[in-house]
């Protein structure tokens, strides 16, 4: 895990998106996303879902939430895998549809983000 930056002396990294939060946080959850992915990539082809309609990727996020709120099953009969995994896959579908649309200016300001509000850590 990586420490909180103390100097920039030797490198100059405050300030920069942290990656290692994702790779190291949730692995197991990334793991989950990548068994979705080869899952589709071995019924349909290698980064199909690129070809498809968004609105289609919609409903497919909703009807994976509706079948586990409903008291269907955790996990998908077809697949074998989370219903979760899938909803979370779909979203990041159409998480990068939107993003692809952007140019790389657009893009990187999203990036940017406003100091989070500290007065939690502050209390108590």
């Amino acid at each position: 895990m990586n420490a909180p930056v103390k100097n920039q002396v030797f490198k100059a990294d405050g300030g920069k998106l942290l990656p290692s939060l994702l790779m190291e946080g949730m692995p197991r959850a990334l793991m989950l996303i990548v068994a979705v992915l080869s899952y589709g990539a071995q019924k349909y082809a290698a980064h199909s879902w690129k070809q498809v309609e968004e609105y289609r990727y919609k409903d497919a996020k909703l009807r994976h939430m509706f079948d586990e709120l409903a008291g269907l099953g955790v996990s998908d009969p077809e697949s074998g895998l989370l219903h979760l995994a899938h909803e979370a896959c779909n979203i990041l579908f159409l998480l990068e549809m939107r993003l692809s649309k952007l140019s790389s200016d657009e893009f990187q300001a999203l990036l940017k983000f406003n100091p989070p509000p500290l007065g939690h850590k502050l209390a108590g």
